[in-house]
């Protein structure tokens, strides 16, 4: 008996996968910070999850960053979340873009007078490089829908 492996569909899946992961951890994050900011402490928190005090603190400062609220008539609190949950079929690709491109980007540092120094410097994490750039790299979006993205915000 031979097995024939859809390798395409294997991909696609495992795409797919990846951004539920993604997905999720984002959600598990959000969910830990607000039940923190809420009042639960760090050692409940920790007992409840099966680790360590430091684990819990380590998360929330990840939390921080990488898990804001969901920002109002959006699917997301950062643009890569909205472009995750896209690739994980929560949302369909029309509705990203729109978010995508009406989104409010950090705004790139300014040149710090040292042209050496700035190629260096870390870019803002809300910022489009780091959001949209970073789903692209990650392949929650296509290279057609950033090109599209950047292009309506070009305008």
């Amino acid at each position: 008996m031979t097995i024939m492996i859809d390798r395409d569909r294997l991909f696609r899946g495992m795409a797919e996968n990846r951004a539920r992961e993604v997905v999720a951890h984002i959600g598990f994050l959000r969910n830990l910070r607000q039940l923190h900011e809420g009042g639960v402490t760090q050692t409940r928190l920790a007992q409840v999850n099966g680790v360590s005090q430091p684990a819990i603190s380590q998360m929330l400062q990840r939390a921080r960053i990488e898990a804001p609220d969901v920002r109002p008539d959006t699917h997301g609190g950062t643009a890569y979340e909205i472009a995750a949950r896209c690739a994980a079929g929560e949302i369909d690709p029309a509705t990203m873009r729109a978010e995508l491109i009406g989104w409010q980007y950090d705004k790139p540092l300014p040149p710090s007078g040292y042209p050496d120094v700035d190629d260096v410097r870390p870019t803002p994490e809300g910022g489009f490089n780091h959001q949209v750039g970073r789903a692209l790299s990650h392949g929650f979006l296509t290279g057609e829908d950033y090109d599209l993205i950047l292009d309506a915000l070009a305008d």
